[in-house]
């Protein structure tokens, strides 16, 4: 199987509820917004996913692993990879080049991660449309 593989199999009795869902738009401007309505401790809001993708530590090779949800800032996934906080990480959306990231926290197979540098809203949407599409 190629690592870098986006494909992601899960058990069944894993899955809980459709395979994409969460919506994309235009966010109002920061200073607009209710105060209620800011991602707590987060720079932009996660839309939930369900996407395979490739990861890669430095020095070792790419593993599939599932994406549970995205943002410009970052990414939630589950990995078999036994990961610890401050990890350099390289993360390969389907389509896109690998992305420089840190793993921010660990708990047990499911990390957090920020990117090195942010996506542009414009590929998180693309990305996830196409999630949606397949």
């Amino acid at each position: 199987m190629d690592p870098w593989s986006p494909e992601w199999f899960l058990r069944s009795a894993e899955r809980r509820g459709p395979a994409i869902s969460g919506t994309i738009g235009l966010a109002e401007p920061l200073d607009e917004r209710p105060r209620n309505a800011e991602p707590q401790g987060r720079v932009s809001e996660r839309v939930p996913v369900e996407l395979g993708a490739g990861l890669r530590r430095a020095g070792a090779h790419g593993v599939a692993i599932h994406v549970l949800d995205l943002s410009t800032h970052g990414f939630r996934a589950e990995t078999h990879m036994e990961l610890h906080e401050g990890a350099d990480v390289w993360l390969r959306l389907p389509g896109l080049e690998a992305c420089k990231a840190k793993v921010a926290w660990a708990r047990g197979y499911v990390i957090g991660c920020a990117f090195e540098r942010p996506l542009h809203p414009a590929v998180l949407e693309m990305v996830v449309g196409k999630a949606r599409d397949a």
